[in-house]
């Protein structure tokens, strides 16, 4: 029980506290689930804090009855000193908050926001929630006590913050090396800039698959670099100190990993000796920026350069004059580095377009619509569509996404092949699209492993007969490989310790002696050729074609079949491992501009690490 008590204080575990519908007992424990809200068959006494097991099937609650009458019976929540209080002391606490306590809590919420200049949807969020549910259970144990008495003062939740990321960054490590000891695994980084300080951050991200075949991704550190020093060399410097002086990784780490970043010149010059995939995501990006450049499209199709500057122009104006709160969607500004956002600005303005048009009638200012042409607002918004959703879902880190790269990258070629209805200017933006994606799009062998661990398309027929025959045949170098490690790692044991795996010294006795050429023999001895009875990928291709996975599932498909395919199950583990894009580094960019923004003088960048690393492990 105490092991989960720890685990719920390092943020492996979490406590829900879920009473709708439920028993007024309920009130008085919290379910402890996974991360993922998987049930783990234990809750937690918010009063004592107690840990007890609970199957509604095989115990039922009756046991969280008697914990309440017997062990929480003199906790002087009713003020009735030593008595033991019964079970229907406890519930008739469980009644639902009157109306004028809720207008009083929100009351106090608006104070909050207010007196602390915070943003009203601060109290939505679960971090506050939790916040708020422990000093009501705070109040329940121990009466109505100052909140000064309970609060700590910034400075301990600041060394607290850094104590609780160390700790919870140190089993983080731990769980990353043990996996890493059987499989590689992908990392994923990324830099920005504080404007307003001027110090440039770096994130490292890992991501990896657990034998439990759990795809985790997690952030393990943002560092402060000196914008003088992002250059490639110092860069790849900087990584390996992080990763092994402070992390305390082996050594060899950087050449047991998949960088997947993006192509900025000094990031691909620090990888350039280890291995590496471009994000997809940053290539469909720089495959749109340069098909959509309006100084090229203002030359060979006008008449889109045209509509997509009265776009932007539109939007600018919306936002600066106020008009954009009187439209029933939120205006969205195109930004120059997310080319996705292009597709979502004209999807709106296509939505709101009867709406925009009157409103701008009733100001006289109709004009500043009449450059956007409906027709080529349309055509701009479904062919940019599957270019947006590609994007969303290569950006994925709660599953798999590598294996998705290779039906993209072919759907999109397929989408910008000619069609005879287009006019001359759609057939002009499909081709420059074509055009780009086949100088931009890079599908690697590793992209095409991917795509043949996934059982719905094992047949690879995407590919030529001769490409699939050359896969076939990395996919058996690699799951030979873990076969010989683990022959390899069974004789290291036996030649180091003098016994077998699994066997006890004492019980075989003294080693033999070894002959001369006994070392020899076993290395250059004859090997018998694998059968298609023991060819793991013979076999996993004459499996039944019904036998597929979802896309999103592909985990689940090998840990049902890890015994049957024991190797290319591990080789799933660490392909999956991989992700297509290094969104997870972006999205920690997008969480840094919130902790730093909101404070004009800054914070100390081992806080600002601290407090992302937190708010990504929660």
């Amino acid at each position: 029980m105490e092991d989960m008590k720890r685990k719920i204080e390092r943020g492996e575990l979490k406590r829900v506290n879920n009473t709708k519908g439920k028993a007024p007992l309920w009130n008085k424990f919290d379910i402890i689930t996974s991360l993922q809200n998987e049930p783990t068959g234990f809750v937690q006494c918010v009063v004592c804090k107690a840990v007890l097991s609970f199957d509604s099937k095989k115990t039922g609650s009756s046991h969280l009855r008697r914990h309440l009458q017997r062990s929480c019976g003199g906790s002087g929540e009713s003020g009735s000193g030593d008595r033991q209080q019964s079970v229907s002391d406890f519930l008739s606490f469980a009644k639902p908050p009157p109306e004028r306590v809720k207008s009083e809590v929100a009351s106090k919420c608006v104070n909050f926001c207010c007196m602390d200049i915070r943003p009203f949807e601060t109290v939505a969020g679960v971090g506050f929630r939790e916040l708020a549910q422990e000093l009501i259970n705070v109040g329940a144990t121990h009466g109505c006590i100052s909140a000064n008495e309970v609060l700590p003062n910034p400075t301990t939740i600041s060394r607290r913050c850094k104590m609780m990321a160390s700790e919870m960054r140190a089993g983080i490590v731990q769980e990353i090396k043990e996996v890493m000891s059987l499989i590689n695994i992908g990392m994923t980084t990324d830099m920005w800039t504080d404007d307003f300080r001027k110090m440039s951050y770096m994130a490292i991200t890992c991501h990896y698959v657990t034998p439990t075949f759990q795809l985790k991704s997690k952030l393990l550190t943002t560092i402060c670099i000196p914008n003088h020093a992002k250059t490639g060399e110092n860069i790849r410097k900087e990584l390996q100190q992080q990763l092994v002086t402070v992390l305390g990784f082996d050594a060899s780490i950087m050449n047991n990993v998949v960088w997947v970043t993006d192509q900025g010149a000094n990031v691909l010059a620090a990888l350039h000796p280890y291995r590496h995939l471009a994000c997809q995501d940053h290539l469909y990006n720089t495959v749109l920026r340069h098909a959509l450049n309006i100084d090229e499209l203002a030359v060979v199709v006008p008449e889109v350069a045209e509509t997509l500057l009265a776009v932007k122009a539109l939007v600018r104006y919306l936002k600066h004059s106020g008009l954009a709160s009187q439209l029933p969607k939120t205006v969205k500004q195109m930004a120059e580095t997310r080319y996705n956002t292009l597709f979502l600005t004209l999807e709106l303005i296509q939505s709101v377009h009867a709406e925009l048009q009157e409103l701008l009638q009733s100001r006289d200012e109709s004009a500043r619509l009449c450059n956007v042409s409906p027709d080529v607002l349309a055509f701009l918004v479904e062919f940019l569509r599957p270019f947006n959703d590609a994007q969303k879902e290569l950006e994925g880190d709660k599953f798999p996404t590598l294996h998705l790269a290779v039906l993209w990258a072919n759907k999109l070629k397929s989408h910008c092949q000619p069609d005879v209805a287009d006019t001359p200017s759609q057939a002009v933006i499909r081709q420059r699209h074509l055009d780009w994606l086949t100088n931009k799009i890079e599908i690697q062998l590793l992209h095409k492993i991917a795509i043949f661990l996934w059982p719905k398309f094992n047949q690879l027929r995407m590919f030529t007969p001769t490409e699939r025959i050359d896969i076939h045949q990395h996919v058996r170098i690699q799951i030979n490989r873990f076969r010989e490690g683990k022959v390899a790692a069974a004789r290291w044991q036996e030649q180091t310790t003098g016994q077998s795996d699994g066997s006890s010294a004492a019980a075989a006795g003294p080693a033999p002696k070894r002959r001369a050429l006994e070392e020899f023999e076993k290395a250059w001895e004859n090997v018998r050729e694998e059968s298609e009875d023991t060819d793991e990928v013979q076999f996993y291709l004459s499996l039944n074609p019904t036998m597929e996975a979802d896309g999103r599932d592909l985990l689940s498909w090998w840990k049902q079949h890890e015994t049957t395919l024991p190797l290319l199950a591990r080789l799933a583990r660490m392909v999956f491992s991989v992700p297509a894009s290094s969104s997870s580094s972006e999205r920690t960019f997008s969480a840094a501009g919130r902790v730093i923004g909101e404070r004009r003088t800054g914070l100390a960048p081992e806080t600002v690490d601290a407090i992302l690393f937190l708010h990504d492990a929660k």
